[in-house]
């Protein structure tokens, strides 16, 4: 692995912060809102079967994601539920870029840190009774961090070729924010399968349904 793509990742998951204290934050026995640090294309799949998962869960209609990723990219919206149109729309007269698909509302963050941060603000205050989860698939910004403190639980989505002690790593920074975290290692056998049924908002594969509650739970195995 080359020395670029090791700072790259390093910046995704360990971005530097402020001197902030270790202080852990009483868990809620389901967490409702969810941050996701992800390299590319897995921070949608996570994103995606976190938000199923905690809405299973939670026993929500539907649930949020919101992407950020440096650059905007509309989302494509499909056939969905009723209740997860309704929270579109609502999230839409936010002046957010929305689009429903199936249980999931996907929030494209604007590429701008500061405009990212202030969009999913909006959302989390928008998204009534829906969890909502934060995908981060970018070198993170500090400007994001405040994003990070406020969420139920941080889950890091380590790549499979990642570097030995990244995990750790990750896991230690994002303790300095006081949140609870937990590791998503997405399935690589049936990847395809799983990435098609995760993008319908509706269901998962039983793989990658295990390996999302097993980080909702906060697991780390």
């Amino acid at each position: 692995m080359s020395a670029v793509v090791l700072a790259r990742l390093r910046d995704l998951f360990v971005a530097p912060t402020a001197d902030l204290p270790a202080t852990q934050v009483a868990e809620r026995a389901v967490p409702s809102t969810l941050a996701v640090l992800a390299a590319g294309a897995d921070g949608a799949v996570a994103g995606s079967a976190l938000a199923l998962a905690a809405a299973a869960a939670l026993r929500a209609r539907c649930a949020v994601v919101c992407v950020w990723s440096g650059a905007t990219t509309p989302p494509r919206p499909g056939l969905a539920s009723a209740a997860t149109r309704r929270t579109a729309d609502r999230l839409g007269a936010r002046g957010l870029v929305v689009a429903a698909r199936g249980r999931l509302v996907t929030v494209a963050l604007p590429a701008a840190d500061g405009e990212a941060r202030a969009a999913a603000e909006r959302a989390l205050a928008a998204a009534g009774d829906a969890p909502v989860v934060i995908v981060i698939a970018g070198a993170r910004p500090p400007a994001l961090d405040p994003l990070l403190a406020a969420v139920d639980r941080i889950v890091i989505v380590p790549p499979p070729d990642a570097p030995s002690g990244l995990e750790a790593l990750a896991v230690d920074a994002a303790a300095h924010l006081g949140r609870s975290t937990a590791i998503l290692r997405l399935p690589r056998t049936g990847t395809t399968a799983n990435h098609l049924l995760a993008g319908t908002g509706l269901v998962l594969g039983p793989s990658l349904r295990a390996a999302a509650t097993s980080a909702l739970e906060g697991g780390h195995g």
